[in-house]
């Protein structure tokens, strides 16, 4: 593991998830325009991977999300590394199996709720000493229009093959965003929940059509401009969600 160098100016992100999928673009994104990254991962071999093509820029952690010590590890290795944090990217977690009521799995909603809620929560509170620390902070949580009630209730997204796991972790998400923005306004730390877009992934949707790179540049420029805490945008289009 490498030392961030924290004198030299950089933006400092962390991104969890950051091995594969959506997360592993948003830390090439943001390593590509001058920010500093801590990426989160859960494989050994991703941590070798990254550190040996972006060090001196990038240290790799890893940790489990789902796991309670996450909290603990994360914040002590950033105790090493960094003196604060501009940008925390909840995005790590999994789709679900189950199709309908009749295939909702008891165990698979625990998993998909732990990934997709306790895991932002066990980073934020890893995360908030560093954050504070930082004149523009941003928490991004990568949440997806399947948790937004409005959305799913008016048949507004597709509804055929239902995953309820997935849906129901994803609302709890944004309850989470919700909650988190109105304690942190203090602070002037935003937190947002970001609609990567229908993007092409392993496990993305039947209508998904945005390539992975767009949504990552339009996730991060979300998190960096995007002015009104405690929203639910869109990172396409920048429009406001329903929740």
């Amino acid at each position: 593991m490498s030392l961030i160098n924290t004198s030299s100016g950089k933006r400092i992100a962390v991104v969890t998830g950051a091995g594969r999928g959506i997360g592993r673009v948003i830390t090439e994104h943001l390593l590509a325009h001058n920010y500093q990254v801590v990426a989160v991962v859960r494989k050994l071999a991703d941590v070798e991977e990254l550190e040996r093509l972006f060090e001196p820029n990038l240290v790799a952690l890893r940790c489990d999300v789902t796991e309670p010590s996450c909290e603990t590890v994360l914040r002590e290795c950033l105790e090493r590394n960094v003196d604060h944090i501009d940008l925390l990217f909840n995005n790590a977690g999994f789709s679900a199996k189950g199709k309908g009521i009749i295939g909702l799995d008891f165990q698979e909603l625990t998993n998909v709720i732990s990934v997709h809620c306790y895991g932002p929560i066990r980073c934020v509170k890893a995360c908030l000493p560093f954050l504070q620390k930082s004149d523009n902070a941003c928490v991004a949580n990568i949440s997806s229009r399947f948790g937004s009630l409005e959305m799913v209730s008016t048949n507004a997204v597709p509804n055929q093959e239902t995953t309820y796991p997935y849906r129901i972790a994803k609302a709890a998400m944004n309850m989470f965003t919700a909650c988190l923005s109105v304690e942190l306004e203090a602070d002037k730390i935003r937190v947002l929940s970001i609609h990567p877009g229908q993007v092409k992934t392993s496990f993305g949707a039947s209508d998904a059509a945005t390539p992975p790179h767009e949504a990552a540049a339009n996730i991060v420029r979300i998190a960096e401009g995007f002015e009104k805490s405690g929203a639910f945008v869109h990172a396409t289009t920048g429009s406001v969600l329903p929740w």
